[in-house]
């Protein structure tokens, strides 16, 4: 291997690829990106063998070859170097020379033949998005996925594909987080994917929200293809059966209310100063033209915070996770926001004012 290419070329390709690569690996190769030039295409990828990503780099001059190199090095390397910088790489038996103006550094490399790939292929569904609108169903629904669960299908996020549909849910137990968007199906037949919490992080970081592209997206029994241009990321799927909540959405409502968004948020946040890993708990008290909202820590004394609104029912009283109705409310994207509440100490549905796509649900607690 013997290339040119400029900086401002090289380094996005490299930030993408490096954030996959864990920096604790059991196997030293992990740790590595493997990088191949073939050609005139140099391609890159990283790979934790749970999510892969590899992004390609058109028109690159060079030897058609093979390596693999450390990628936290090289990308520290490319970051720092001048924007305008110009970098040579060349391979010398097990090692790797990158060097720039007179800027030299020799790095040790590992046999690009040891390099795990994820193995996919036998695509079974294709379907395109566009960006923007993966990133927002993303936004709303990824937040509430359970961490390190033992109920291993609740750390991932479900897509459901139906009738032109993609609805993707998430719910760790004590709260739900439910979107849809429209996308056109090749096939009638419902299908379910449930992708893995890591796999959703790298996707959110592979999306750009200023960009208006479209992206295909292919699956098969065990795996996730996203493709955006010359960029691939490819994730494993978790095996199991996601738990249906349609019922749970479904229950009766006693109260409604609507409310200012940000205001709410910053109700919510203030109160939040109190809370601790022990008293995450906050009551909401309905009463005529009142919301009260008060939270209580043993070690650190007592929050009350209070917002009118448009009530006139019987006094309602329930606890919630303050960080869960938080979370709910700042993925909201409307400027009003609306409030359902089964009943004393009954579940807290949240949804955007005209708009059926998307729900929050959030479980209450004793207090």
């Amino acid at each position: 291997m013997n290339i040119t290419i400029e900086r401002s070329k090289l380094l996005p390709a490299l930030n993408l690829v490096t954030n996959v690569v864990e920096r604790k690996q059991t196997l030293p190769i992990l740790s590595n990106l493997h990088i191949s030039l073939e050609d005139e295409q140099l391609t890159l990828v990283g790979t934790d063998l749970e999510v892969e990503i590899s992004g390609t780099i058109e028109q690159v001059q060079g030897e058609n070859a093979a390596i693999t190199v450390s990628a936290r090095i090289i990308l520290d390397i490319v970051r720092m170097l001048p924007e305008h910088a110009v970098i040579s790489m060349v391979r010398d038996d097990s090692n790797l020379t990158v060097s720039s103006g007179r800027s030299r550094y020799t790095l040790r490399t590992l046999d690009a033949g040891d390099f795990p790939r994820i193995e996919a292929h036998n695509w079974e569904e294709r379907f395109k998005i566009n960006q923007i609108a993966l990133k927002t169903l993303l936004e709303k629904t990824a937040f509430a996925m359970a961490v390190q669960d033992v109920r291993f299908y609740l750390n991932g996020l479900l897509f459901e594909l139906r009738d032109n549909n993609l609805r993707s849910i998430a719910t760790d137990g004590h709260r739900l987080a439910q979107t849809d968007t429209g996308i056109s199906l090749d096939s009638m037949d419902t299908r379910k994917l449930i992708i893995p919490r890591k796999g959703i992080t790298e996707i959110t970081r592979f999306l750009d929200a200023e960009e208006d592209v479209e992206l295909t997206l292919e699956m098969n029994k065990n795996h996730l293809k996203v493709t955006k241009g010359k960029t691939m990321l490819i994730t494993k799927l978790i095996d199991g059966n996601f738990p249906d909540f349609k019922e749970v959405l479904e229950t009766d409502i006693q109260v409604s209310v609507v409310l200012d968004r940000q205001k709410l948020i910053g109700t919510l946040n203030r109160i939040s100063v109190l809370t601790a890993d022990q008293f995450k708990g906050a009551k909401v008290v309905l009463e005529s033209g009142n919301m009260r909202i008060t939270s209580t820590n043993p070690d650190n004394g007592e929050a009350l915070e209070e917002l009118e609104l448009a009530y006139s029912g019987e006094k309602l009283t329930t606890g919630y996770n303050l960080n869960y109705l938080i979370e709910a409310a700042r993925a909201v994207t409307t400027d009003e926001i609306e409030m359902h509440f089964q009943g004393n100490n009954g579940i807290c549905i949240i949804r955007e004012p005209d708009n059926q796509q998307s729900v929050w649900l959030v479980m209450p607690m004793r207090m």
